[in-house]
């Protein structure tokens, strides 16, 4: 949902950035263990991509 909510908001989707602010846990929650960039199928660097929405939420 992180993921979708961000994407959406880039858009200008004002709903989908109510929404991530009302997640129980968002992209600041990243701890940055890296263990999702192993696994991601589409081999995007998930912790650099969390950072990145984290600052565009000005978390």
């Amino acid at each position: 949902m992180i993921n979708k909510y961000y994407d959406l908001a880039r858009l200008k989707d004002e709903l989908a950035t109510d929404h991530y602010h009302h997640l129980a846990l968002k992209a600041s929650d990243c701890i940055v263990c890296h263990h999702c960039d192993k696994r991601c199928p589409f081999h995007v660097q998930q912790s650099k991509h969390m950072q990145e929405i984290t600052d565009y939420f000005h978390e």
